[in-house]
């Protein structure tokens, strides 16, 4: 689930190399439809951050 706010989207993490490379969602969430916002979408990357 994401954690940037209140709406609960479920997030599909895509892991290859032990490294999140993609994130969805599943089409048929009531919630998101298939849809993520930006930070969703693209707000993992901190996640695995090494530096």
């Amino acid at each position: 689930m994401c954690a940037y706010c209140g709406v609960g989207c479920n997030l599909t993490l895509h892991v290859q190399d032990n490294e999140i490379v993609k994130v969805t969602s599943p089409h048929d969430n009531p919630v998101t439809h298939g849809n993520l916002c930006i930070k969703g979408r693209f707000g993992y990357q901190h996640v695995q951050n090494r530096g």
